[in-house]
């Protein structure tokens, strides 16, 4: 086995631990990066339809102040281009679908439930220090609620309508059922972006499109990493010493002053290190899953529901699959939706018949765009549950108790380990931004640990 020496070794080479090493070679650091995919971009992964169609199949849009992810892009030479927005959106709610622009159709009783429980959960998340969230005060009884429970309750939300919608909203963000997520783990993705709207409103987050998907943006920015980058090199151990640090992968060893761990929470359980982490990091690693989350991407030879005066904006909490939007490329052709199934209904949905399965979406679709939706010319899907280098979507969460009890170790390093990744975020938590963010921040940190 071939054996490297270099100032820092990152491993990971998903957004956060491009940036990482971008910024260590910036300041003069030699850098080894080992990958375990065969590809860079981690979350973000642009892949291809049957029709020929490159389609981004995991991170895709960038939003309001990502100024990082914008930066980059124009750095590179990709233009960011705006989401298609104009037309109504559609709820598919009780049976029916309800179009609307603005605020959700479901009546006024509905929308002054649905402001009512974002104000009182933002009420919660202003009150929490973003560095350290376990350290508010109360918050070991928030860690001991879940989100599930909170919107169950009748005195947060009093009307159904609007509860099924938060609960939509919060199984899309999690891609687990809200019952599995701690109220104050929660409220920790909101802080990231000033509050829980930064997340759920598509006209904030969701603005921008990139020309070759976000994908692209990852492979010009590895671009620059030369032969440092190392794919196909899933990281098995990390051994630190008071000299420095030997990380072995399934290809080389690299021998470096000091290491980032740039991948998700629990896959950097699966690293053996000596001596072992101490408890509080590997208990918050073991904790911190990721959801599961089933990812189509349905193409059409135009984009028919803008004809219809539809935005391409739906969502459906009583259906398979319940949030779809419009990915269309910016010459409008051909026609994208990207849907998607989250948490129990994705589990439900992974050992059927691809074929069974493609009936169930397509149909889920046609109930709120009408019967063209069930004729595309090409029909993927990605189960990111069933990648071996994610095991899952979106972002881990965190399940009640674990923030309050381990939460201190989540950006701590360990000796001569650094960490990374949108987990890792205070500002931007979950988003390709705050994986960038983490990045060049470890990278900061390891460089002037040493000086």
């Amino acid at each position: 086995m071939d054996r490297l020496q270099t100032d820092y070794c990152v491993v990971g080479a998903g957004f956060a631990g491009i940036a990482a090493a971008r910024r260590l070679q910036d300041r003069g650091q030699a850098t080894v990066v080992l990958e375990a995919r065969d590809r860079v971009g981690g979350r973000a992964w642009n892949r291809p339809a049957a029709d020929g169609t490159i389609v981004s199949v995991g991170g895709t849009w960038l939003g309001k102040r990502q100024e990082r992810m914008f930066d980059l892009c124009r750095r590179v030479g990709l233009e960011p281009y705006p989401q298609y927005e104009r037309g109504d959106t559609v709820v598919h709610i009780d049976g029916g679908n309800r179009r609307y622009r603005g605020a959700p159709a479901i009546g006024l009783f509905g929308l002054l439930s649905l402001g009512l429980a974002f104000w009182r959960l933002d009420r919660i998340v202003t009150s929490l220090p973003i560095d350290a969230p376990w350290s508010a005060s109360g918050a070991r009884e928030l860690d001991a609620q879940t989100l599930g429970a909170w919107i169950a309750s009748r005195w947060n939300i009093p009307s159904t309508a609007a509860q099924k919608l938060v609960n939509a909203t919060m199984t899309t963000l999690f891609c687990v059922d809200p019952n599995e997520v701690s109220l104050l783990g929660a409220c920790v993705l909101a802080r990231g972006g000033g509050g829980f709207e930064y997340y759920v409103d598509s006209t904030i987050t969701e603005t921008h499109l990139v020309d070759g998907g976000a994908p692209e943006l990852a492979v010009r920015l590895a671009a620059k990493l030369g032969d440092s980058l190392h794919l196909s090199s899933p990281v098995r151990q990390i051994t630190q010493t008071d000299a420095g640090v030997e990380i072995q992968s399934d290809r080389l060893t690299v021998e470096a002053r000091g290491a980032i761990v740039a991948v998700p929470p629990f896959l950097a359980s699966q690293i053996e290190y000596e001596p072992m982490l101490p408890p509080a990091h590997a208990q918050l690693h073991r904790r911190m899953l990721s959801g599961a989350a089933i990812r189509g991407i349905t193409i059409y030879d135009e984009p028919f529901w803008r004809d219809d005066g539809l935005s391409g904006m739906s969502v459906a909490p009583e259906l398979p699959v319940p949030v779809a939007l419009d990915q269309s490329p910016r010459s409008g052709t051909p026609g994208v939706l990207s849907s998607y199934m989250f948490g129990p209904q994705a589990v439900k949905a992974a050992p059927l018949d691809p074929a069974e399965r493609r009936d169930i979406w397509l149909r889920a679709l046609a109930a709120r765009y009408g019967p063209k939706a069930l004729s595309p010319r090409a029909h993927l899907e990605t189960d990111w549950a069933a990648e071996e280098w994610s095991l899952g979507g979106m972002i881990a969460h965190f399940a009640p108790g674990v923030l309050t009890n381990y939460g201190h170790a989540l950006r701590e390093p360990v000796g001569r380990i650094y960490w990374a990744g949108s987990e890792c975020a205070t500002e931007m938590h979950g988003l390709m931004e705050g994986a960038v963010r983490t990045g060049e921040d470890a990278a900061d940190k390891i460089i002037d640990s040493a000086t």
